[in-house]
């Protein structure tokens, strides 16, 4: 997404994981220290991990597991020091320890490379304490949206050439040549609207990624933000097939038919769909589907089997 950079889209998940863990933290009843833990950090990857982002940059947002959460609430009157364990796995590398917990001012922004020695933050009252908590659910609530916002820019100009590539998947052309319309503006609208907003109420596959993203163990291999444009990719593909009748099985399906050339039978398709994909069992009905879909589009292989099936 190059109009918005990952040390703004990280600052946007890191709002929101902040927010969760506001709503779960217990009100103060008494003065406390409450620290704002940092969600993310960059890390330098394993060798070879990464592909060209980490190539280019040298580093790879990752998401941090805390022990006790990203916020961590710690009594002033107490004489003993406080620590919080951390660890971050992921983009092959290892991380783990603590930092010190400590009475005062920072701003350090988000750890690169190395987890800072401590974390300070000023005493509040309960009250104060208690509006924080507030303030960081409101601003994660906007931070969600903002997020949303920015993966729907990012669907919009994509969906044309997931729709592209699909087509050039069951008409078979090659990648330099130019791929029919599956569908039109209005029909990859809806197709984006649904990926990003589901189809009715407030939920949709992208939402559903959204919060799996919050969780460090979703990103282990993959940094936060390539996890979510991979999701959409993905819907989106999804749901275009869903638009012009295509089943799920349906790529295998034109495969298995264009491995078996001129001439091959529905029957014979299907067995031998069959007969590697056991678990799919996949019936006569979809198979059809699968080998009609879009028929506006001219695809000679698939077209010769059909035909050949009905004489």
């Amino acid at each position: 997404m190059n109009w918005a950079t990952s040390e703004q889209l990280c600052t946007l998940l890191d709002q929101m994981i902040w927010a969760r863990c506001a709503t779960e933290q217990a009100r103060p009843r008494h003065r406390v220290r409450l620290h704002a833990l940092p969600p993310t950090m960059w890390i330098r990857p394993a060798r070879g991990v990464g592909g060209h982002k980490a190539a280019r940059t040298g580093t790879l947002p990752a998401t941090i597991n805390w022990r006790n959460g990203t916020l961590h609430a710690a009594d002033p009157a107490t004489g003993h020091p406080v620590s919080a364990g951390w660890s971050v796995d992921a983009a092959g590398t290892h991380l783990a320890g603590a930092i010190d917990l400590a009475e005062g001012l920072t701003d350090l922004g988000r750890p690169t490379g190395t987890m800072w020695p401590a974390h300070r933050a000023p005493v509040l009252s309960a009250y104060q304490a208690t509006r924080l908590l507030d303030e960081f659910i409101e601003r994660g609530e906007l931070a969600r949206w903002t997020m949303l916002a920015h993966l729907e820019r990012f669907a919009q100009e994509c969906v044309h050439q997931v729709a592209a590539s699909i087509c050039r998947e069951i008409t078979g052309i090659e990648e330099h040549e130019t791929a029919v319309r599956l569908l039109d503006d209005q029909q990859l609208d809806l197709v984006v609207t649904h990926v990003l907003y589901g189809a009715a109420g407030p939920d949709s596959r992208i939402l559903r990624s959204l919060d799996r993203c919050l969780d460090p163990a979703t990103t282990r291999n993959v940094d936060p933000i390539r996890y979510l444009t991979t999701q959409i990719r993905r819907d989106l593909g999804d749901q275009v097939r869903v638009a012009i009748g295509d089943p799920q099985v349906g790529p295998r399906v034109r495969r298995v038919a264009r491995s078996l050339g001129t001439g091959a039978g529905l029957e014979q398709i299907i067995d031998r769909y069959n007969g590697l994909h056991p678990s799919d069992r996949v019936s006569t009905t979809r198979a059809i589907r699968a080998l009609t879909v879009a028929p506006s589009l001219e695809s000679t292989a698939v077209r010769n089997i059909v035909e050949a099936s009905d004489v």
